[in-house]
């Protein structure tokens, strides 16, 4: 399936997604349901990122959530019931059959607690994604979907860029790049993007990406070879332009995106 080419073709995809009768989805859509009665909520990132991509059949990731909660304890009772745990970075998280659903409270948002990004609505979260893939938040009460400036056309051109580079997670940021330019030969990054991974290949060795990929993904992307490879195209880098990693002699791997 091809990228959604605009919102209304997103928005399709996206209320798809969680309309379908499949057990595990009408349990995610029934959750949110029950949050939304005391907490506004919104579906933000890397799940609407691949729903737009590659359409709600194919989808096989985990879903983020913000919240703004207005009753505490009826939102703390909420996720009791639903036996949520505390992950490490303070959200809460649900499981649904393959799913893991995490919800996050807008005040502990990285970019927000460290006043990197100032919070001045929901809509500030779009300015706290690293990637521009990832700036896209769906509102579950009105239904209005909210994303960055030229999001769906670089969805389309597969043109990947930074939005926010402070992270407190160079590293795992770095990983995350590489892995999403192994998906497919035909993207590129923009110029912030592409600064970020020449600097990151320099200050980081293939010893310490490979043994953070592996202890924090099921699936390998990288190795010594790519990652040699891809030190020798930094070099190329005109430091200006769109640039391209993989040569396009390599085969696609774009339809199987998964975070």
């Amino acid at each position: 399936m091809k990228p959604a080419l605009d919102q209304k073709a997103a928005k399709k995809r996206i209320r798809r997604f969680f309309d379908e009768p499949m057990a595990e989805r009408r349990a995610v859509g029934c959750f949110i349901d029950e949050v939304s009665v005391c907490a506004d909520i919104f579906v933000f990132g890397g799940a609407l990122r691949d729903i737009s991509l590659l359409g709600a059949p194919s989808f096989a990731s985990d879903v983020d959530t913000v919240v703004q909660v207005h009753d505490v304890e009826a939102f703390m009772d909420i996720l009791g019931r639903y036996d949520a745990v505390q992950n490490k970075f303070g959200g809460h998280r649900v499981r649904f059959g393959r799913w893991n659903f995490d919800v996050w409270e807008v005040s502990r948002t990285w970019a927000f607690a460290e006043g990197v990004v100032e919070a001045l609505s929901p809509l500030s979260l779009l300015e706290t994604t690293f990637f521009n893939w990832d700036a896209i938040l769906y509102d579950w009460r009105s239904g209005s979907l909210h994303y960055g400036q030229n999001y769906f056309s670089d969805l389309s051109q597969k043109y990947l860029e930074l939005v926010l580079e402070d992270n407190p997670n160079a590293i795992g940021a770095l990983v995350r790049t590489l892995r999403t330019l192994c998906l497919s030969d035909e993207i590129q990054t923009g110029p912030r993007l592409s600064a970020f991974v020449v600097s990151g290949l320099e200050d980081i060795s293939n010893e310490e990406i490979l043994s953070y990929e592996a202890s924090s993904f099921s699936r390998k992307r990288l190795s010594e070879t790519l990652l040699s490879d891809m030190r020798t195209r930094a070099l190329e880098w005109d430091q200006n332009n769109a640039f391209q990693w993989l040569p396009r002699r390599q085969l696609s791997l774009f339809d199987n995106f998964a975070s």
